[in-house]
This record gives C-alpha cells, structure tokens and sequence, in this order.
C-alpha cells in the first residue's frame, strides 16, 4: 500500500483546529493533521507549524483565512530552509495581515497554489486573492458564489485538496 501524503491544516483565528473544514478533510479520508494554533498571533502560528512542517516533508498544505497566512508564511520559511511543500491550498486566505513575519517577508507561492475564495466573503475581499493570483500567474485563483467561511463549498476544498496530493 503507498504512503498517503500528509495533509497539514491550518484553521482561522476564529475557529479550532477541529472545525468544519477539518472535519471534512477527515470524513474525505484524508487524515489531516492539524495543530491547535487558537489565541496565537501569527508569528506563534508560523512557529507552531514550522516543526509539523519538518516532521511531515512534503505534505500539501491547507489554510483557511489567518490559518492561510500562516500556511503560506511556514511553507515560505520552510522552503528557504531546504525543506519540501507538495502543494498549498489557500481558502479566503488573509494575505492583508502584515504582521511578524509577513511584515518582513517577500509572499510568493513556494509550491503549486490554489487559492479558493468567496465573491460574497465578508471578512477578506476577494480582491486581496485576486491581486495576488495577478501578480503570480502560476497561482490557480478559484472564486466561488460563498462567503468567507467556504460553508458551501467544502466540496470545491476536498477536490482541490486531493489535486495537490495528485489522487
């Protein structure tokens, strides 16, 4: 039997590690592995998830709007510093919070990405996906008819989740 590839979930600030999403990645059979990151700022997330990073090396990497940033910031570091990201899923990602280590960091896609984000999302505009999607053309931007929580579009998560894993 293969080795399945890790999945790595990063939630929001205002949800649990076990959440929505989560539980959906898991109810899809996809074993995600998701560390509890409630009341951390985001350089305490980046620090949470950097060492789940190195024990699970080229895992596909999955956050959801503060989880987004902090996802892309440890995937970021943990390229530079040899490591490997299989594939990043951004979900309503809040790519606008420039705080450590943001603040001094160049955001780029350091794996394939796909961004999923809501027309209607409340919280984050759409246009902050859409201005990163422009200024990375390699960056796949799906907007969908939801709103920040992606509540109607888990499916849209489960298959973009299981494109990066390449199942």
């Amino acid at each position: 039997m293969p080795v399945q590839v890790p999945v790595i979930f990063c939630h929001g600030l205002e949800s649990s590690p076990h959440g929505r999403k989560y539980q959906a990645l898991l109810a899809a059979g996809l074993a995600p592995i998701s560390p509890d990151c409630q009341g951390q700022d985001l350089a305490a997330r980046v620090a949470t998830l950097l060492p789940v990073l190195r024990a699970h090396d080229d895992a596909v990497v999955v956050g959801s709007s503060y989880g987004g940033i902090a996802a892309l910031c440890a995937a970021i570091q943990h390229v530079e510093a040899g490591g490997r990201v299989r594939g990043l899923l951004l979900c309503a990602p809040a790519l606008l919070r420039f705080e450590p280590p943001a603040d001094r960091m160049r955001l780029y896609p350091p794996a394939p990405t796909i961004i999923i984000h809501g027309r209607g999302d409340e919280v984050v505009p759409a246009r902050v996906s859409e201005d990163f999607a422009a200024e990375y053309p390699e960056v796949r931007l799906e907007l969908v008819d939801d709103g920040h929580t992606l509540a109607g579009s888990i499916d849209r998560i489960i298959a973009a989740t299981r494109e990066l894993l390449g199942a």
